[in-house]
C-alpha cells in the first residue's frame, strides 16, 4: 500500500512555543477580525458558492485562534524585492503579525552580494553551491545583507509595523573541506531565541540576516536558508516558510505518491516526511539541485521539531494568507506523519458530518441519513480533519455472519469536493482498510449506486449479492440495486 499522506493543509499547533519556567509571552498587536475581512469584495453568489465562501470563513476564524501567538519563520528570496507585488507581500507579512502572529523574518541576500561584488569588481566562486567567501569579499557581503534589511525595515514602518535587526547568530568557519579552504563563509552554531523572543514580546518583528559572529566578533557569510531551519528549530516554530521564485517543489511524476491533481498542476502539493525521504534516496536525478536542497533542509526543519514547512512563490499575490488561513495552499507543505488527521469521529463531529454528505445525498449517491442514524453508528465513523475543519469521513461496520465478524461493510464515504481531485478519499479507504486488517476481518464489502470505478481502482471487485454476509444480504434493497464490491485483506 502506498504511503497515505495528507491532502491538505493546515494542522493543529499543538505545540506552545513558550519554554519551561516562562511566563505566556504577549501576543504581538491584533486587529480586528471585521478590520481584516472588511475589504473583501461582496457579490451575489449562487447557494452552492456562498455556502463554500461561509465555510472559508468559518476556517479563518479556527486559523485565527489556533494561531495566535505561534511562530512562524519566513524566509525571503531577495530577488523577489525587485517585483511588482513584493509590497504587497510584506503588507500580508504585517497582516499575520497584527493577527498575533509572532514573525521572524530572515531575507536571502544572494543577489543584492552578487551585485556588489560585480559592481567592485570582486570575484567569486562556489563549490559545491556554496559560496567561497573571501577576506576581500565579506565587506561587500555585509553591505549586500544590509541593504536587504534595511530595505525590509523600510517596508515594515510604511504598514506601521516595526522590525529590529540585531546580532542574534554565533557561527564558526566551514573550515577546509577536501582541501578546499572556505575562509569567511559560516556554519550557524548558536541561535539567541531568548533575545528574539524578548524581541516579540515588545510587539516587533525580528530580522535575522545572513551575517553570524563567532565568540572573539570574527564575522562570517552564512546560508540564509539553513540559518532559517536553525532559527526555526531554536524558536520551535509552528511554520518555516520559503518563499521564493518557484511555486513548490517540481512534482516526479514517477513517484508512487504523486498524485492526478500535483501531475496536472506540476508541483507536489505535499510531502510527508517519508515521502521526502523517498524522493531524494530513490530518485536522486529527478530534481534540480535547488529543489533537492529545498526538500533536504525542509527534512532537517521537521526532525528539529519545526512541525510544518511551506515552499512558496512569493510572486503570487497573497500566497501568505491563502496558506495561512485557508485549506487549500498553491505551493508545497511538509509535514510528519499522512495519519496525523485521520481520527475516529466524536458527537461534536455529527453536524459536520451531515453537512459534507448532503450534496452526495442530493445527487442519489449516498442514502438519507439523520443525525440519530449517525449518532447511532458514532464508534464505526472515522474523520479527516484539517485545523479541526472536517474534509472527509467513512466508516467501516463489522458484519456478523453464523462464524462471526468476519466481514464489514465501507459506508458513507464523503469526501469535500475541494479535495477530490487531492487522494483525500483514497487516503480514507487506506485508513479503514489497515484498520479492518488489524481487527482480523478478512472481507470488506461496500455498496455503490455510481462509484464503482473508483473503488476498482483501489482493488474492489464487484461481486454478486449473494456474496454478502446473510443479514446484510436481506436488508439489500432491490430498487436501489446497488452494486456489492468485495476487498479482501
Amino acid at each position: 500500500m502506498k504511503t497515505v499522506k495528507q491532502s491538505r493543509r493546515h494542522e493543529s499547533a499543538k505545540r506552545t512555543n513558550q519554554p519551561a519556567g516562562k511566563a505566556p509571552a504577549k501576543a504581538a498587536p491584533k486587529t480586528s477580525v471585521k478590520a481584516t475581512l472588511k475589504a473583501a469584495p461582496k457579490a451575489a453568489p449562487s447557494p452552492a458558492r456562498a455556502e463554500g465562501s461561509i465555510q472559508a470563513i468559518r476556517e479563518v476564524f479556527g486559523y485565527l485562534r489556533r494561531y495566535n501567538n505561534q511562530v512562524f519563520v519566513i524566509k525571503i528570496e531577495d530577488a523577489l524585492m525587485g517585483l511588482p507585488l513584493f509590497s504587497l507581500l510584506v503588507r500580508d507579512i504585517v497582516l499575520l503579525h497584527q493577527t498575533g502572529i509572532r514573525i521572524v523574518l530572515v531575507p536571502g541576500a544572494k543577489t543584492s552580494i552578487d551585485t556588489m561584488l560585480e559592481r567592485y569588481k570582486v570575484k567569486s566562486k562556489a563549490v559545491g553551491g556554496v559560496r567561497l567567501t573571501t577576506a576581500e569579499a565579506m565587506p561587500l557581503v555585509k553591505l549586500g545583507a544590509s541593504n536587504i534589511s534595511n530595505a525590509l525595515l523600510s517596508l515594515l514602518s510604511e504598514n506601521e509595523a516595526h522590525g529590529v535587526v540585531g546580532n542574534w547568530v554565533r557561527a564558526r568557519a566551514m573550515g577546509v573541506l577536501k582541501g578546499v579552504d572556505y575562509q569567511r563563509t559560516g556554519r550557524v552554531e548558536k541561535i539567541n531565541d531568548d533575545l528574539m523572543r524578548g524581541m516579540m514580546d515588545d510587539g516587533l518583528i525580528p530580522i535575522v540576516s545572513n551575517i553570524g559572529w563567532n565568540s572573539v566578533g570574527q564575522d562570517y557569510n552564512l546560508n540564509s536558508s539553513e540559518l532559517a531551519v536553525a532559527v526555526a528549530q531554536a524558536l520551535r516554530a509552528t511554520k518555516l516558510f520559503f518563499v521564493g521564485s518557484q511555486p513548490g517543489i517540481p512534482v516526479v511524476k514517477e513517484c508512487p505518491f504523486a498524485e492526478s491533481g500535483e501531475i496536472r498542476s506540476g508541483y507536489f502539493s505535499n510531502l510527508d516526511r517519508r515521502e521526502g525521504e523517498a524522493l531524494l534516496k530513490d530518485f536522486p536525478k529527478a530534481l534540480a539541485p535547488a529543489a533537492r536542497e529545498q526538500v533536504a533542509l525542509a527534512l532537517r526543519a521537521l526532525e528539529g521539531g519545526v512541525e510544518r514547512v511551506h515552499v512558496v512563490s512569493g510572486a503570487r499575490d497573497g500566497i501568505l494568507l491563502q496558506e495561512v488561513f485557508s485549506s487549500a495552499g498553491q505551493g508545497t507543505m511538509f509535514y510528519q506523519d499522512g495519519y496525523d488527521h485521520i481520527h475516529p469521529a466524536q458527537s461534536a463531529d455529527i453536524p459536520e458530518i451531515l453537512r459534507i454528505m448532503q450534496p452526495y445525498v442530493d445527487a442519489g449517491v449516498l442514502v438519507q441519513r439523520g443525525p440519530a442514524d449517525i449518532a447511532r453508528d458514532l464508534e464505526h465513523y472515522t474523520v479527516y480533519k484539517i485545523d479541526d475543519v472536517l474534509h472527509g469521513c467513512g466508516a467501516l461496520k463489522p458484519l456478523t455472519d453464523k462464524k462471526g465478524p468476519g466481514a464489514a461493510e465501507l459506508l458513507a464515504l464523503v469526501v469535500d469536493p475541494a479535495y477530490a481531485d487531492r487522494g483525500t478519499g483514497g487516503k480514507i479507504v487506506n485508513y479503514l482498510l489497515q484498520k479492518a486488517r488489524k481487527a482480523g476481518l478478512r472481507k470488506v464489502f461496500l455498496l455503490t449506486t455510481q462509484t464503482s470505478d473508483f473503488f476498482l481502482r483501489l482493488g474492489f471487485k464487484e461481486v454478486s449479492v449473494s456474496q454478502l454476509p446473510p443479514a446484510r444480504k436481506r436488508s439489500w434493497n432491490p430498487a436501489r440495486n446497488s452494486k456489492v464490491l468485495m476487498k479482501t485483506v
